[in-house]
């Protein structure tokens, strides 16, 4: 399949093919969707090593992600651009904000500013834009899954599996009233993982789900201690599941503050971040590898870049968390790692 195909498909010159691919508002609206259809029905993706000919390189990658202030997502960027570095390539780090538009409307200004490639973390693209963006003949890497990945470039973690892993532990320690505190904006696949490996725990132990302990508050420690007190007012549980370590904090000064200890009240936080190690009582939380999900999308990424063929089957790789348990889960044993 070739670009005369395409256009002699569509009933258009190549040149404006080309200019569908390359400089899309240069091209009325009817034309380039009667392109971008074709394309989608022949299955048509560009030569990357020969867009690279063509159009001399920029050594500027695009990172998209949805909280530039989220922890996570910087340690996945730094690892991004430690590979980047190796490539003598920069990154432009842009924040979405778990907005669809917004998202859209970055990913169409790096490509015309032609960056060489695009990591997108946690993205809330849909198959239309999926489809855009293939036709631009841009090289791009997923981290995280979403409603468009099954058959892309990806890197991730398992949500469902750890949250459940998190829960089954909880309720080996006897916990029964088990928050989960999400972020209200996270309307990724990242929220809805957490929230799904929740329910699935508490029915395989037995629990009946109950609304009122999936609470949603600020991705801060203020966040998460207003929320642990009302709900240390209202449903009372013994155990908080934090869905990030700052979340986390806020609720172990919540429990502390009401003279409470973790026995009384276990708190798991997500993430890992090394401030975990110094709170007290120090912070049993979930490891993600967010380091290393950014080092290995980056080489996925210039390895596309840097292909001479045409793209062959996706690479999907999964990375494992760990559970790493201090004493702020109220577990007697020697402090460990599992998984």
């Amino acid at each position: 399949m070739n670009i005369k195909e395409v256009a002699a498909k569509a009933g258009v010159s190549i040149a404006t093919v080309s200019r569908v691919l390359n400089s899309p508002e240069k091209v009325s609206g009817a034309t380039r969707e009667k392109v971008l259809e074709t394309i989608e029905e022949l299955n048509y993706t560009p030569n990357w090593f020969a867009r690279n000919i063509q159009n001399s390189r920029t050594n500027i990658i695009g990172v998209l992600a949805p909280d530039t202030l989220d922890m996570s997502n910087m340690e996945i960027a730094k690892g991004v651009e430690k590979i980047a570095r190796k490539f003598n390539c920069n990154i432009i780090l842009c924040n979405t904000g778990y907005e669809p538009d917004t998202e859209r409307f970055q990913i169409e200004t790096l490509v015309n500013r032609k960056v060489d490639g695009l990591i997108l973390i946690d993205s809330l693209m849909d198959m239309p834009g999926l489809n855009s963006l293939k036709a631009r003949g841009v090289p791009y890497v997923f981290v995280g899954r979403n409603d468009v990945s099954d058959n892309e470039n990806l890197i991730y973690t398992d949500y469902v599996e750890a949250v459940e892993k998190v829960v089954d532990y909880l309720c080996d320690m006897e916990r029964s009233r088990i928050v989960l505190l999400l972020l209200p904006d996270d309307n990724t696949n990242t929220g809805r993982e957490k929230a799904k490996g929740y329910r699935t725990a508490l029915q395989r132990n037995g629990i009946e789900y109950d609304d009122s302990l999936l609470v949603y508050c600020d991705n801060s420690i203020a966040g998460g201690h207003v929320a642990t007190e009302q709900l240390l007012d209202s449903v009372k549980p013994d155990a908080v599941f934090a869905g990030t370590d700052t979340i986390a904090f806020g609720a172990i000064e919540a429990v502390k503050g009401r003279g409470l200890s973790p026995d009384d009240v276990s708190v798991i936080g997500y993430e890992g971040l090394e401030a975990g190690a110094v709170v007290e009582p120090k912070l049993t939380t979930v490891i993600k590898p967010s380091m290393r999900m950014g080092l290995m999308a980056g080489r996925l990424l210039f390895d596309l870049i840097n292909s001479e063929d045409e793209p062959g089957k996706p690479s999907q790789i999964m990375l494992q968390s760990r559970m790493k348990i201090r004493k702020s889960c109220g577990n007697k044993e020697r402090i460990r790692e599992i998984w």
